[in-house]
């Protein structure tokens, strides 16, 4: 359905941290990274109606999460990215060799500039970021908003949330980024029911 996907998650994260560093003088932590993989699947979401990697996140205090990197950050290896633990118990994120945009298209190569651009400012920091991220992105507000209600600490997000009343809406009145996610999440759903049967 996204091709390349897992190409395009390494070497995203790989092109985050290194372009990070480049602009900041020092790696990145986590929390960044995650946030910037969200800020690039919700805004090609809302461009192009499918996100850019097709992440799965969890709505947490601080934004959103792609919750099987966050859960497993320590024990999962990869190609072209690494976790390093640092002396507080958190982690940082930095490449392993140089990453390679050949798997983006133009656009997403200029989607994850515009996130650096906006984010690696001297005048921005994580805190300005992770606000933004909660005002910018829908799906996180509703899935925070349950796990409060209920008391619950995370919440699985929904992309379909980006969307207004996307449910109620007639095919006539369907944007083409909206007619664009169904078919995607239309997709998405058949080949999720395949692996179960």
């Amino acid at each position: 359905m996204i091709p390349f996907r897992k190409q395009k998650f390494q070497n995203a994260v790989a092109y985050f941290a290194f372009e990070f560093n480049r602009r900041k003088g020092y790696y990145p932590r986590q929390t960044w990274i995650y946030k910037f993989l969200a800020l690039l699947d919700f805004r090609s979401l809302k461009k192009t109606g499918v996100p850019c990697i097709g992440l799965e996140y969890d709505a947490m205090k601080f934004g959103p999460v792609p919750y099987r990197l966050y859960d497993f950050r320590s024990c999962l290896r990869f190609e072209k990215f690494k976790f390093i633990e640092t002396a507080d118990g958190g982690y940082r994120v930095e490449p392993v060799g140089k990453p390679n945009l050949d798997y983006f298209a133009d656009d997403e190569i200029d989607l994850m500039e515009e996130i650096l651009d906006e984010y690696t400012r001297d005048d921005v920091n994580l805190d300005d970021l992770i606000a933004n991220a909660h005002k910018e992105i829908k799906a996180w507000n509703k899935a925070w908003d349950i796990a409060v209600k209920y008391g619950r600490g995370r919440m699985p997000m929904r992309y379909e949330d980006e969307f207004d009343d996307l449910s109620k809406k007639s095919e006539n009145e369907l944007t083409p980024e909206e007619e664009h996610f169904l078919v995607y999440k239309g997709m998405k759903d058949r080949e999720e029911a395949k692996t179960i049967s």
